[in-house]
C-alpha cells in the first residue's frame, strides 16, 4: 500500500498559506478542507477507487514561526477484499528563517500504526541539518549539503514565481517514515492567471480577484538512481498563499484534491516586519 502523502511534502504545498513574496498581499492564516478523489482521467493500476479528505490549519508569521496542524484520511479500494482506511495526522512548527523545524506525525492503516515520527531539526553553522529523532529510533543524524526546510523551499519557489522564472531545483528535507528523508525536487512554474471558473462559491470571498500560479513539483528519492520521480504534486498557488486545488500523481494512480471549505483566521497580534 503506498504512502499517500508524506507530512512534510504535503506541508510543502499547504505551507504556502504561511508565505508569500514581498509584493504579495497580506498573509492569510486559515483553516481549509480538501476533498480527495481518485483521478478518473488517469489509468490506475493500483486502485479501483479512492475517497478522502485533508483538513489543514496554519497559524503564525515570519517572526513567531509557522504552526501547522494537518490530517489526511483516505479510503482506498484495491479491488482485493475490503477497502483500506489510511489516516495521517501531523503537527509541525518552523521558524521564519528556515533555521529550525520540529514535527510529529503518525501514519495508520486500518487502525494499525505504520510509522510514528517525532523529530527536531536545526541548521548548523556550516549549513548541515542536525536531526534529533525521538521516534521511531532515538538518535541524532547529520544531513550534509544544501538542504532546504519545507517552508524555506516554498519561499524560494514563490520568489522564483514572482521573478518570472519557470524552474527551480532544490534538495528538500521531508523526514517521513524515519525522520531522515530528503528529496531532490524540481518545481515547474506556470504563468499567473485570474480565472475564477473552478472556485466554489465559499472560496470566492477569499480567493476572488487574486491571481495564482500553476505549480508542479516532482520529488526524486536522493537514495535512488531513478529517472522517474517518486511522485508529482501539482497545485494552484494564489498570491495570498492559499492553495485552490491540487493533484498528487504516483505514477500508478493519481489523486485530486478540491478546496471545499476555507476559513480565514486571526492574524498575529504582534507586529512583524521580517522578510
Amino acid at each position: 500500500m503506498p504512502r499517500l502523502l508524506g507530512p512534510s511534502s504535503l506541508a510543502l504545498v499547504l505551507l504556502v498559506s504561511s508565505l508569500a513574496p514581498a509584493a504579495a498581499d497580506a498573509l492569510l492564516p486559515h483553516r481549509a478542507g480538501y476533498k480527495l478523489v481518485l483521478d478518473a482521467t488517469k489509468s490506475s493500476r493500483r486502485l479501483d477507487g479512492a475517497t478522502g479528505r485533508i483538513d489543514y490549519e496554519m497559524r503564525g508569521d515570519a517572526c513567531e514561526g509557522y504552526t501547522v496542524n494537518m490530517r489526511q484520511t483516505s479510503t482506498l479500494d484495491t479491488g482485493e477484499g475490503a477497502p483500506v482506511r489510511a489516516d495521517m495526522a501531523s503537527t509541525s512548527w518552523e521558524d521564519g528563517g528556515g533555521a529550525s523545524y520540529r514535527f510529529k506525525t503518525r501514519d495508520q492503516l486500518d487502525g494499525d500504526t505504520k510509522s510514528d515520527v517525532d523529530a527536531q531539526v536545526t541548521r548548523g553553522d556550516n549549513g548541515t541539518l542536525v536531526v534529533k529523532i525521538a521516534k521511531p529510533d532515538p538518535r541524532t543524524v547529520e544531513l550534509k549539503g544544501r538542504i532546504l526546510m519545507p517552508t524555506e523551499h516554498v519561499v524560494r519557489v514563490l520568489a522564483a514565481a514572482a521573478a518570472g522564472e519557470s524552474l527551480f531545483e532544490a534538495k528538500v528535507y521531508d523526514g517521513s517514515s524515519d525522520g531522515t528523508k530528503v528529496y531532490n525536487t524540481l518545481a515547474v512554474i506556470g504563468r499567473p492567471s485570474t480565472d475564477e471558473s473552478k472556485l466554489l462559491p465559499a472560496a470566492k470571498p477569499v480567493l476572488g480577484g487574486h491571481s495564482f500560479y500553476p505549480v508542479s513539483v516532482s520529488y526524486y528519492d536522493v537514495e535512488k538512481d531513478a529517472s522517474a520521480p517518486e511522485y508529482v504534486m501539482s497545485f494552484s498557488l494564489y498570491d495570498n498563499g492559499v492553495i485552490g486545488e491540487l493533484k498528487i500523481d504516483y505514477g500508478d494512480f493519481a489523486l485530486r484534491g478540491a478546496l471545499e471549505t476555507i476559513e480565514p483566521l486571526k492574524a498575529s497580534a504582534t507586529s512583524c516586519d521580517k522578510k
